[in-house]
């Protein structure tokens, strides 16, 4: 029989010493529900404790539903991994310039052009494993309006040799995003629900339009932000989804734990050729690596388990993949162990720069591992 009485006084530990206000863990083993339990209290300004059914802003997770909302149009053969992207957005293509300020997430860099590159042959492909030549930039503070930030992103320079490397990135996910909306006539948001949500049965799980006001019922608030002046609550964290009116293709996704563990596990099940959202064949390119810079290993949509002893990924298993998100959140499947687990906080709740995830995250899972 499981004991994860060390794990619970290891997680309530760490919200008594305050590392994060609330968070839930859901756990499969063996395709079995194994735990599922909440911690600490989800909104610090009203007292309201944390339960299984509280909705956190997943953050980055969310390119996890809306990548695999892409792969299952893969499979039906609306796209394809190895189609350009000039075929969605026909600005992207010709001679970029290299410009290393076109990673906006690097401070001060200067603005000297350091060679060109042809992005015609890029691919979604070289979106989902984060090659494609992208940097960041904010959109909510550079363009007045969607169709002006799918051109600013469709023309800008880049920040490095397509394919040379990997740098993890938003830009390319929203276009993905765009690109499935426009060939479907259907919202990302719909497409989540139809391809992911409701095969898994994801019953707490969607976006949440800044247009149709803020959710805020049972939901983790985030931090102050000072762009919008207020505390974010039941709208995405995320500026530059905000701006997209809270449905991208890197984030916007609110859930609960149990719903992203049961993501998680519907990959261990299509690897195993049970029925997913997604073939076994694609599930299981999904999950190969594909490429990696000096620390991070990639997959297609999913990132692997990364090789620094000093990663909270690394006392899992070799063929492990998931993702982490911004906000405080991750999701990892561990196909050696049959284990997949969802933890979701609010962690980025006292501020972005006092976030402890980073620090916490590997005794976390190594507690978990000790009660596997």
């Amino acid at each position: 029989m499981l004991n994860f009485e060390h794990l619970d006084k290891h997680i309530q530990k760490l919200v008594d010493e305050g590392a994060f206000p609330g968070g839930a863990l859901c756990v499969f083993h063996h395709n079995e529900l194994v735990k599922e339990t909440a911690y600490g209290t989800y909104n610090p300004e009203t007292g309201d404790k944390t339960n299984v059914d509280t909705r956190f802003d997943v953050a980055s997770l969310s390119k996890l539903f809306a990548g695999s909302a892409f792969m299952a149009l893969c499979d039906q053969g609306v796209f394809s991994l190895d189609e350009p992207i000039h075929k969605s957005f026909p600005k992207f293509q010709g001679i970029r310039q290299i410009r290393a300020s076109a990673n906006a997430l690097l401070k001060d860099q200067p603005d000297e052009v350091l060679g060109e590159a042809d992005v015609t042959e890029l691919t979604w492909y070289n979106v989902l494993i984060h090659d494609s030549g992208l940097g960041w930039a904010p959109l909510n503070l550079r363009c007045k309006s969607r169709e002006e930030a799918i051109d600013y992103i469709c023309t800008m320079p880049l920040a490095y040799q397509p394919k040379s490397t990997v740098l993890y990135t938003d830009l390319g996910l929203i276009l993905m995003g765009i690109a499935m909306e426009q060939r479907t006539g259907k919202g990302l948001d719909q497409l989540v629900e139809e391809l992911v949500c409701q095969p898994l049965g994801l019953e707490r799980t969607g976006y949440n339009r800044v247009s149709q006001g803020p959710k805020t019922e049972n939901t983790a608030p985030t931090e102050f932000c000072k762009w919008r002046n207020m505390r974010v609550h039941g709208l995405v964290h995320d500026e530059n989804c905000y701006f997209l009116d809270g449905v991208a293709g890197h984030a916007g996704i609110f859930s609960i734990a149990r719903d992203v563990a049961k993501l998680a596990q519907s990959y261990l099940d299509a690897l195993n050729g049970k029925p997913g959202v997604v073939k076994q064949e694609t599930a299981q390119a999904m999950v190969q690596f594909q490429k990696m810079n000096r620390w991070d290993r990639r997959g297609i949509m999913f990132q692997l388990r990364i090789l620094d002893t000093d990663a909270h990924t690394f006392p899992l298993g070799r063929k492990t993949f998931g993702h982490t998100g911004f906000t405080g959140t991750c999701m990892w499947v561990d196909p050696e162990r049959e284990l997949a687990f969802a933890f979701l906080t609010n962690d980025v709740y006292p501020g972005r720069e006092k976030r402890s995830m980073a620090k916490v995250r590997k005794g976390i899972v190594e507690a978990l591992l000790s009660a596997i």
